[in-house]
């Protein structure tokens, strides 16, 4: 039984593209998707599909460059038992410019980026780099 799936969906992903996959298949929901199209806008897999059927499934493709897979890591900030809350001033910074920080906002699943710009502080999910 999964506990997140939002976490199941992000281990997966760092599980398949340290394993060196081509494309995963996970279970999907809003947040999931959301989370997807935020990943691909930045650059971290290449593309993903969602099946019609009834889990909604996810297939995601992962980027490469030069055979290196574009996504190295994923580090998780919520957790089911602990659950991160930041204001728009405090939002962390990644371990590189080029990370990502995936933050759910009562506007929709963003980056850090976009969030300090906005304004909206919200819950810190993960860091992709």
């Amino acid at each position: 039984m999964i506990q997140s799936p939002s976490t199941d969906f992000l281990i997966r992903l760092k599980n398949g593209s340290l394993a060196g996959r081509k494309t995963i298949t996970a279970p999907g929901s809003k947040f999931a998707i959301a989370m997807a199209t935020l990943i691909k806008k930045h650059g971290y897999i290449a593309d993903f599909t969602v099946a019609d059927d009834l889990n909604k499934t996810i297939t995601v493709t992962f980027a490469y460059n030069n055979n290196i897979p574009v996504l190295n890591d994923v580090q998780l900030f919520s957790k089911p038992g602990r659950r991160m809350y930041e204001k728009s001033f405090s939002l962390p910074w990644g371990k590189s410019k080029n990370s990502l920080i995936i933050i759910s906002t009562s506007a929709g699943v963003m980056s850090q980026r976009q969030a300090k710009a906005k304004g909206i502080g919200g819950e810190i999910i993960a860091e992709i780099y």
